[in-house]
């Protein structure tokens, strides 16, 4: 049966073009067991391709007649080829993470074929010491971040001996419970008269705030360097990072994991703008996406995420003066959020995010005052070891999207013991975007001295 996307899931196929391709991705290396024979990864292809069908939402395709895909519905693809979203590839000699980083940063870049399902997986082999990848996109239509890192980590197994299918076999369908039945159409719509009603009225009095205030909303941010047009050349970049350092750090500050992330990403902002001589006296201000579903709820696909401006302080010189001022607007945010249902947080949304959509479409952003300067995003990952068929899983890297008027993402997803950040922006508008790694560290160091 086919399924209608949502106003937001069809907004990110209405703000696509060759510059800015709308898919987020993850980029997740193995180990190869030690015991494995010499045509170990020949096998793992092997056991991603030959499946017994192909499940949801990854038999899914576009269907659409009206432009613009105002009319855009899901409809099983009856003419699936697993051979041509599922690819091995290998790395040139002499298989650094460099050359990973590389060839990530191009596949991401390329779009997505409309007139098929929404995704691709790439095996790629010849990592040094002994590893191998997994590089895997899916439109953000198809799924937010959040459900995509938790769709493809709910399907690996937590023991070197477990074998599971591959995550889009068709099997996995055969495990879902049933759909819970609509609401009455009625109630509903009155509901969602309220709905519109409140959301409105949060939007005017955060708009009402001052400029100075720490509780930020839409087009509260400066224009710098981050927020010009982009082109469809992307950089990416990725490390891992202690979670025991940050938790330490986030208990001498009196504050949480996610404030030490964010001030992390103030202090590499404000370090890197400097260098470009084009730091702005106003702080920096990070949209940041907070997720509305549960792991479980994962599956349903389509995206379950709302959108909360937050000061970043790079305006401040002392590293504990911007860790305050992240946490006095993140305590804001969450004072507001947490007066709100989940219906009228759904329409607020929406509201909050047209600008930006039509911003895409009509070509006006990075021409214009930005929203915001850039999405800064923490998902929170599995706290076990996973395994893909036999194979352990090392890290797991965020790879997201970057749009017209905000040529910056940085990512983070926890995992076991550590906190995995993926940065990627346009290499034509910002130059050397892998010094961000050194001041992530450098601002940790700050932060813990």
């Amino acid at each position: 049966m086919a399924k209608k996307l949502s106003i937001m899931d069809s907004g990110w196929l209405m703000m696509e073009t060759r510059e800015t391709p709308m898919h987020v991705g993850g980029l997740v290396l193995f180990d190869i067991p030690e015991d494995a024979p010499p045509d170990y990864l020949e096998g793992v292809y092997r056991y991603m391709v030959e499946v017994d069908g192909i499940c949801r939402p990854f038999n899914q395709k576009i269907q659409s007649r009206l432009p613009l895909y105002m009319d855009a519905t899901w409809v099983e693809d009856r003419n699936f080829d697993i051979d041509y979203h599922v690819r091995h590839s290998a790395l040139p000699r002499p298989g650094r993470v460099r050359e990973l980083l590389a060839l990530v940063s191009r596949l991401h870049a390329q779009r997505l074929d409309p007139s098929r399902p929404l995704w691709e997986s790439y095996l790629i082999e010849g990592l040094e010491g002994n590893r191998f990848a997994l590089y895997t996109k899916m439109h953000h239509s198809m799924v937010d971040g959040v459900a995509g890192m938790y769709l493809m980590q709910s399907r690996m197994a937590t023991r070197a001996d477990e074998r599971l299918p591959a995550p889009w076999d068709g099997r996995w369908d055969a495990n879902k419970p049933p759909r819970q039945k609509g609401i009455n159409v009625k109630a509903g719509a009155m509901e969602g008269l309220s709905n519109v009603r409140k959301a409105t009225g949060q939007v005017v009095d955060l708009l009402r705030q001052p400029r100075d205030s720490t509780v930020k909303t839409i087009y509260r941010a400066p224009k710098t360097q981050l927020n010009r047009r982009v082109t469809g050349a992307r950089r990416f970049a990725a490390q891992s990072w202690s979670l025991g350092r940050i938790k330490a750090a986030a208990k001498r500050h009196g504050g949480t994991v996610n404030d030490i992330f964010l001030a992390m990403c103030g202090g590499a902002l404000r370090r890197y703008l400097l260098t470009l001589d084009s730091l702005p006296d106003e702080p920096l201000v990070a949209q940041v996406p907070v997720a509305l579903r549960s792991a479980d709820q994962a599956e349903e696909g389509g995206n379950a995420i709302t959108m909360v401006q937050v000061s970043l302080g790079t305006h401040l010189y002392a590293p504990q003066d911007r860790l305050a001022e992240i946490q006095d607007s993140m305590a804001a945010v969450k004072k507001r959020l947490g007066l709100m249902q989940k219906a009228e947080i759904d329409v607020y949304t929406v509201l909050t995010n047209a600008p930006l959509s039509l911003g895409q479409i009509t070509g006006l952003s990075g021409r214009v005052s930005p929203m915001f300067n850039l999405v800064i995003s923490n998902v929170p990952g599995p706290k076990e070891t996973l395994y893909f068929n036999g194979a352990e899983m090392l890290a797991s890297y965020p790879v997201s999207l970057v749009l017209h008027g905000y040529a910056l993402n940085i990512t983070v997803v926890s995992y076991k013991d550590s906190l995995e950040f993926g940065v990627i922006g346009c290499r034509d508008t910002l130059p050397h975007i892998q010094r961000f790694l050194d001041y992530f560290e450098e601002s940790l160091a700050e932060l813990e001295a």
